[in-house]
């Protein structure tokens, strides 16, 4: 009678390699009761922590409040000396929340408040040996107290990385100081900058409303040196500048038609359509050469902007181009304005080459439009009469 053995491979898997992995599954599931429980033991202590502040954070709060408004001197000073240190580091988090909503007599006597903890001194030591994160955090203090400091300070420890320099300019708009206009733009444009975020563009759009001046003359000299993205945001900011440049020089924004760049191409058509009253500016953009464009979406951009423009030369240019452009989706952004133009219900234009299905399509969701705009007229005008 003959016995059967067992597989090697059974014997493996029950065999001594399996004590390793018996200890690994132990210890990682040691580890994850271990997480658990200090996560749940951190909850727990960081809620008893707020239940602690909140009635400290109500009592600073309403004397800040009566402090603020209820007496003719708030006698910052005197207050904040007859705090303890957690008192300070909490009320400092209740003026950060009440800078951030108040504006004018308010802010600027909040400010007072800022001063009296020390906040701008300690701000500008952290500029000068704090990291990143402690220079952001305090160029953010210095805009809410609205108190600039040094530009040179600003210029030596503040211009390492798009956010600071953009917070940096942000802290002399908001102080509303004499120099935003061209120590900001210095600030964001100096050596070599790179594209910034949304609020980097909104900064420098705000430096340069106030004096349009410093920019355009540091994108006239340094615009072909910057990156295609920065280029672009810089194409934005233009665009939405309009009518306060005065005479500033815009010749930059028509040579970046001929960018190697597409996107930046599309972006001074962008830039250009908010500038059909400045004739000087017109003048010297070459309508004709639209059909030569390489890029579909540049020539839409194009003729979109033509027919922001509006005028019989910007439409005779739409027309003359559109009618022969090779691309259908093109072809109809250029059926599109003319429609815009013309109305739904004009004929397309006599050419050799007329619009067809592209004028078809535009006139018939020009005609849709409109349409849905009467009927939503109507529901309004009828709610009105049922209301009374």
């Amino acid at each position: 009678m003959s016995v059967p053995l067992a597989s090697p491979t059974a014997a493996s898997v029950t065999g001594p390699q399996s004590r390793p992995l018996a200890i690994a599954v132990v210890f990682l599931g040691s580890l994850l009761v271990a997480a658990a429980l200090i996560t749940l033991a951190y909850s727990v202590l960081a809620a008893r922590r707020r239940r602690r502040r909140e009635p400290l954070r109500a009592a600073l709060r309403s004397e800040l409040l009566d402090r603020l408004y209820g007496r003719d001197e708030p006698a910052w000073d005197a207050w904040v000396a007859s705090l303890s240190a957690a008192e300070r580091d909490e009320l400092e988090s209740v003026l950060d929340v009440y800078l951030r909503e108040l504006a004018g007599r308010d802010a600027a006597t909040l400010a007072g408040l800022g001063r009296a903890l020390g906040i701008p001194d300690r701000a500008r030591r952290e500029i000068v040996d704090g990291g990143y994160w402690e220079r952001t955090h305090a160029l953010v203090w210095l805009a809410l107290l609205r108190d600039a400091p040094d530009r040179d300070l600003l210029r030596a420890h503040c211009t390492a990385t798009p956010r600071e320099r953009a917070a940096a300019a942000r802290v002399l708009y908001a102080a509303g100081t004499d120099d935003r206009a061209t120590t900001g733009v210095d600030l964001l444009l100096r050596d070599d900058p790179e594209a910034f975020s949304v609020f980097g563009v909104d900064t420098l759009y705000r430096v340069a409303e106030s004096d349009p001046g410093p920019f355009f003359d540091r994108a006239a000299a340094d615009f072909e040196t910057w990156p295609p993205a920065l280029q672009r945001q810089a194409l934005l900011v233009v665009r939405h500048l309009t009518t306060v440049v005065g005479g500033a020089d815009l010749s930059w924004v028509v040579a970046a038609l001929s960018s190697p760049d597409s996107s930046v191409r599309a972006a001074a058509w962008r830039a250009l359509s908010a500038y059909g009253w400045n004739r000087r500016l017109r003048d010297a953009v070459d309508l004709g050469a639209i059909p030569e464009e390489p890029a579909p979406t540049v020539r839409a951009d194009a003729y979109r902007a033509l027919g922001v423009w509006g005028d019989t030369a910007a439409l005779d240019a739409i027309e003359a181009a559109g009618t022969i452009d090779p691309d259908p989706r093109a072809q109809v952004a250029a059926a599109e304005t003319l429609v815009a133009q013309r109305g739904a219900d004009a004929a397309p234009p006599a050419s050799e080459k007329p619009f067809g299905v592209a004028w078809d399509w535009a006139a018939e969701h020009a005609r849709f439009d409109r349409l849905a705009r009467d009927i939503s007229r109507g529901r309004e005008r009828l709610h009105d009469e049922v209301r009374g």
